[in-house]
This record gives C-alpha cells, structure tokens and sequence, in this order.
C-alpha cells in the first residue's frame, strides 16, 4: 500500500472513531427530560399513578407528570401511548380494563394490548364497593335484590370502566335480576350522581366511595373481592352478603409503548419496585384497600393473558354482548 492511500486510510478511520464516539457523546443518559404518566381513568388510578410520579421524580431527580386522558373505558389513553414514540419518556398507567376486558366488551378496539405494548410492572390490586344512595330502601345486599326483583328494570347502576360494570353484571347474573346500565366517563363522576341520587347504585372505587361512605352519603352494601378491606371494615363481602361464588377483583399496571429499549424498561421497572416499596405508597395502597403489585416485565405480560382469558369467561357467562 502506498503512502498516500495509507494516510487517506488513516484518516478516514480516525474520523469514524471521532463521529461514533461524538454520537455517543451526544446521547443524553435515560432520563434527561421530563417523564410522562398517562393515565387511563379518574379517582384511585389517578391517585395510584400520582403516587409513583412523585416518588420516580424523587429517584431520577426529572420531573414527572400526569396526563389524564380518560373515557372509553381506558381505550383513549392506551391507543395515545400505543402510537407514542417508544423513547423512554412516555407511559401508560392503567388496568384491566385496557388490557384484559376490554377485549370481550368491544367489537372494535384500537390498539393490540400484546403487541403495541411491552409491560413493565404491576403496581396494585383492589376491590370495589357495592354502594347505594342513602334515600334507597335497602340495608344490605339482601334488600337490594328483593327491591330489584320487585322494580325489575327500574333500578339503575352507573359505571365508567369495564371492572364497574362487570362487577355489576356478574351480581345481577348471580342473582337473576334486571338492573339497567347508565354510563359514566369517569367513576367519580357516577359515584357522586349515585351520592345525589340520579343514579340508584353502582360498584365504586375505595378511594372515591370510601369518604362518601363515612360522610354519610353513600350506603355501602359490600365489597367485591373475597374478604373485607381495612378501608370499609364493617362492610362485608358480596359472598358474606349472600352472593355465593362472587368474586371480582380490578388491578393497575404499566405498560411502555412496543419498541422501548429493553434497558429503559428495566431500569422502570426497578423505579417502580422502588415507589411502590415506599412507607408514604404502602400507608396509601392500606388506606385504600389495595394490595402491592409489583413483577417483572415477563410476569406481567403471562398474567394479563391470563386475566384476558379469565375476564373473557365472566364477560361471556354475564351474558354481555360486545358493543
């Protein structure tokens, strides 16, 4: 080789070496911008996804905020974080609903909950509460069918997420009565119309029944899961109610947008882990009848299948045809 080639060689390699090691130079560590939160729905998911935000701000020292985009049953939040740029900086905090109901509940849903998403943790589990205005003859959830046998179709339930009205859906299965549906956006909103007396009755959040509750403005019959919650501890479950068999639990979790570097999704999930480990998360999970949820990317991906195949069976077996 002669000289000149060997020099021109030469140089040319030295400028690759400069540009790569420029680029790299250049790329900023994850994170070093603002995070965002999207949230799928109002009352304890908002609050659960507040929680994380403050507590994943603190750790990376960056801002993270909240970006409520609710309706649809989640469906508006999951599809804007499905088409978001898989940078690192923008997820989804949501539940059930998005990713394991609503697919039995709507024909025509517009994001694939496996493959426009890599999971990233869990965070919680809870219950609902079977709440009823004030002014409604009934005590208990005895009274409440035998009043809903009596004023077939009469009765009205809100609801504004899938696990509201299955809860819903699966007590009137259960106990053979015609209750009608009034959807909500948002269940807070429903709970205070259920407070204010346009609505009957619903199942709720803790978080947003369980301050009505004490105040005297809403009448709690029960709770969905299989026992008592700390937040309602007079109140039983649908089972000690009466309803034999029933059982309907809700979860929140957080996804990333299909594509998101697997080193950002771990170093998530660590975040996660750690705000929900938190003394400040664990006093507010207790507060409002929730259990930790935290797993790994892998594990949340095999249980939400799981859950879509059980939400599929309840959703089939209450008769609800999708919309």
């Amino acid at each position: 080789m002669d000289t000149l080639k060997y020099l021109t060689l030469r140089f040319f390699l030295l400028g690759l070496i400069l540009s790569c090691s420029n680029s790299i130079a250049q790329q900023d560590p994850w994170p070093s911008k603002q995070i965002r939160l999207v949230v799928c729905c109002a009352g304890i998911v908002d609050a659960t996804a507040r929680i994380l935000a403050e507590n994943i701000s603190q750790s990376i020292k960056q801002p993270v905020i909240i970006e409520a985009k609710i309706g649809t049953s989640g469906m508006i939040a999951a599809d804007y974080v499905a088409k978001a740029k898989p940078d690192g900086y923008t997820f989804l905090v949501s539940t059930n609903s998005t990713h394991a109901a609503n697919q039995s509940l709507y024909n025509k849903i517009p994001y694939d909950y496996i493959n426009d998403f890599i999971p990233i943790s869990g965070v919680n589990k809870g219950v609902m509460a079977l709440v009823v205005n004030p002014n409604l003859p009934v005590k208990n959830v005895r009274d409440l069918t035998a009043l809903a046998k009596v004023k077939s179709g009469q009765l009205t339930f809100g609801w504004a997420s899938s696990s509201s009205r299955v809860a819903m859906e699966l007590y009137k299965q259960i106990s053979d009565i015609d209750v009608t549906n009034i959807p909500y956006k948002t269940l807070p909103q429903a709970t205070i119309d259920v407070a204010g007396g346009q609505v009957d009755m619903m199942f709720s959040d803790m978080v947003t029944a369980a301050p009505l509750v004490k105040a005297g403005k809403l009448r709690a019959l029960a709770v969905a899961g299989k026992k008592r919650v700390p937040a309602l501890p007079d109140v039983p479950s649908m089972e000690e109610a009466g309803v034999q068999g029933y059982e309907v639990t809700w979860w929140t979790a957080v996804w990333a947008p299909a594509g998101t570097p697997k080193d950002i999704v771990k170093k998530m999930n660590s975040l996660i882990a750690t705000a929900i480990s938190a003394p400040k998360t664990q006093e507010f999970f207790l507060t409002a009848g929730l259990e930790p949820f935290a797993s790994s990317s892998e594990e949340l991906m095999a249980f939400q299948i799981a859950e879509h195949n059980k939400w599929r069976r309840i959703i089939k077996g209450a008769g609800i045809v999708p919309e």
